[in-house]
């Protein structure tokens, strides 16, 4: 017995050995990082704070309650401390967080501890609840390194961050100055600051914080709504929690990259490390690129180039907020500080990554105030609360003068003239001396109506402009209006157009329009570039009021519905709803037209076609034969002071 005893013992010991040898081997040559065992090479204690601003994404799609999941799968070192500031939502799929108070959870052994329940309903969209939870976290869970996430909707330099489903404004969010703020009243420096949402990764909110973190990690586009994968972060810093942000943050780029390159179509992904030390040398290369735009452009009444520019740079949320890459910007307009402006990015940006539909977007935005100037009013004092000087916003309100001036503010459709609402007069920018010494340059610039007629050349009608008059046009599309035998169904502008030999426009519609399941739809054209084009639908989803949003591309020539967006859902700011609603088997669409009378005044929006029920084939993008009525054909061009103006119609049949 005693002999057979030995034996087996002997036997274990060999199976622990060969188990722990293979282990040993599937962990040294697994090609899954998140399944190797993961052990942290450091004894630092970091202390990660996600502010979780719920809203819409949770209650209506339960996107943070997903993050949530991911979170708690990852292999967290006990070195870490990952607490997690929840709220701003009406509702949570998440059965262990409230939703009538904001709470602070820890995520310990893969499970979601409250630690404090104590704090009542408080709105994300004030400085005073962000500080908060940055110094509470320090007071609790001191630790030798510190980073911060905020997790929601964002809005760039404009608007910041956070839509709170409960705040009782609907246009408060966290404004980068305010966030500034809240960063100011806490030490140590972070190791860095994250935006998971849209269109932060600009250079105003960057240079906000550069002496609040040591870098920052951000989206130059909208995200989309599945955001960063939290499994993957929280893996690459347990391994190493001294780890340098660079270090761990090409990890949370590369992984939100792959995830989303080529399988969510439509969803264009951009992300960006900067380091923020460069941010002062950088402001000053920037201030010198100001400079030279004013006098290489503005002071020889040059602002065509500036407009141009704009317009041919990479723009981001479909170009709604003004928000440019800034060395895409730099290298069209190309003044003589533009290359060095460059190299300074270059220095800033320590790693970027797009998917592979996204051109141009080089890893920092600017706003440069264009098509919204109701916008600019609200950025000047973020300005000077994040430090920026004088004459850089000197110079950009001379920029927005000139554009406000030349603005008629009205359009001019078959001899019917429209206003326009902005009402600029009573913005603190607004210089009525400097604009009316510019009466000239508005004269000189002036696009006349009566020179837009449209003239019969050969068996096609063609629109004649001279050379300097072309050279005013930044953009132009075709609009075309329905004849339903009681007035006109407006069908949208789409970007469609082509020049003959002689540079003339070629006035001219085949008879078909675009479509969805075979129902012609009002389209507008929101964003193209060689490769795509991407435009809004508007309809009825489920009785909401919504933008359908399709999409052109290599992949989909023939056209795909990527989704839908709500029309003005986050009151008056500029935040950007992340990601797109998804269109589901089931969903009632109705199709919505702007209506006019046969002269030419707009008389109501109405539904128009068939009420469609979305099935297991989903929904198809088509062109289909408008009708047997007559069409009428405008186009639409825009000047630089981004004045539109409408040929005069050529009937179609």
């Amino acid at each position: 017995m005693e002999t057979n005893k030995k034996k087996k013992s002997r036997l274990f010991s060999t199976l622990i050995i060969i188990a722990i040898i293979f282990f040993a081997i599937v962990w040294l040559f697994s090609d899954d990082e998140d399944t190797a065992p993961i052990i942290n090479s450091s004894t630092d204690k970091y202390t990660l704070m996600i502010y979780m601003c719920g809203s819409d994404l949770e209650s209506e799609e339960g996107y943070a309650s997903s993050d949530i999941e991911e979170m708690l799968e990852s292999q967290l070192a006990k070195e870490v401390n990952l607490l997690i500031y929840t709220g701003g939502t009406k509702l949570w799929e998440n059965n262990n967080i409230s939703s009538d108070r904001n709470q602070i959870f820890k995520v310990e052994n893969n499970e979601l501890t409250l630690v404090r329940d104590d704090i009542g309903m408080k709105y994300f969209s004030r400085p005073d609840t962000l500080t908060e939870f940055l110094n509470w976290s320090k007071e609790n869970y001191p630790a030798d390194r510190y980073g911060l996430i905020l997790w929601d909707h964002g809005g760039g330099a404009v608007s910041g961050f956070g839509f709170d489903e409960n705040e009782p404004d609907e246009n408060e969010s966290l404004t980068i100055d305010e966030i500034k703020t809240a960063l100011d009243n806490f030490e140590p420096k972070l190791d860095f600051i994250g935006f998971d949402a849209c269109v932060m990764a600009n250079f105003e909110t960057a240079y906000a914080f550069k002496d609040n973190s040591k870098y920052f990690i951000g989206s130059e586009e909208s995200e989309p709504g599945t955001g960063w994968e939290y499994k993957k972060l929280l893996n690459q810093l347990s391994r190493n929690t001294s780890q340098e942000a660079p270090e761990l943050g090409k990890i949370i780029v590369d992984s939100f990259i792959d995830s989303n390159d080529g399988i969510i179509f439509g969803d264009e992904a951009t992300l960006s490390i900067m380091d923020l030390s460069k941010m002062d040398s950088l402001y000053t290369d920037v201030l010198s690129f100001m400079k030279d735009i004013k006098s290489q452009k503005f002071d020889i009444n040059d602002y065509t180039s500036v407009a141009k520019a704009l317009k041919n740079a990479k723009a981001f949320a479909e170009g709604e907020i003004d928000t440019f890459d800034l060395m895409d910007f730099s290298s069209k307009l190309a003044v003589n500080s533009s290359d060095k402006l460059n190299n300074s990015i270059k220095e800033c940006v320590v790693y970027n990554n797009t998917t592979t539909d996204v051109e141009d977007s080089n890893g920092i935005s600017i706003y440069f105030p264009n098509k919204d100037l109701d916008n600019y009013e609200k950025m000047i004092p973020i300005y000077r609360n994040i430090g920026f000087s004088d004459e850089y916003i000197n110079i950009m309100n001379e920029y927005v003068n000139i554009i406000s001036g030349g603005n008629k503010r009205s359009y001019t459709v078959n001899h019917n003239t429209y206003q326009t609402d902005e009402y600029y007069e009573n913005y603190g920018w607004y210089d009525n001396d400097f604009i009316n010494e510019y009466s000239y340059y508005y004269d000189e610039n002036d696009l006349d109506v009566n020179e837009l007629e449209v003239q019969k050349k050969d068996d096609t009608f063609i629109l004649h402009l001279t050379d300097e008059q072309w050279e005013k046009i930044i953009d132009i599309g075709s609009s075309i209006w329905y004849d339903d035998g009681e007035g006109y169904v407006d069908l949208g502008i789409d970007s469609y157009y082509e020049m003959d030999d002689d540079g003339n426009l070629k006035v001219e519609f085949d008879g078909n329009w675009i479509a969805i399941n075979e129902n012609i739809v009002n389209y507008t054209v929101v964003e193209k570039n060689d490769k795509s084009e991407k435009g809004k639908v508007h309809a009825y989803l489920n009785d909401e009021e919504v933008y359908l949003i399709i999409c052109w591309d290599e992949k989909y020539p023939e056209g795909q519905v990527i989704g839908y967006e709500p029309v003005d859902e986050y009151g008056d700011t500029t935040l950007i709803g992340k990601g797109y609603g998804k269109i589901k088997k089931g969903d009632k669409i109705e199709f919505v037209f702007d209506y006019y009378g046969y002269d030419g005044e707009y008389e109501d929006t109405y539904i128009f076609g068939d009420e469609i029920i979305v099935d297991d084939s989903g929904l198809k993008v088509s062109y289909e034969w408008v009708g047997d009525g007559e069409c009428i054909v405008y186009y639409v061009l825009t000047d630089l002071f981004n004045n539109i103006y409408y040929t005069e119609p050529i009937v179609v049949y």
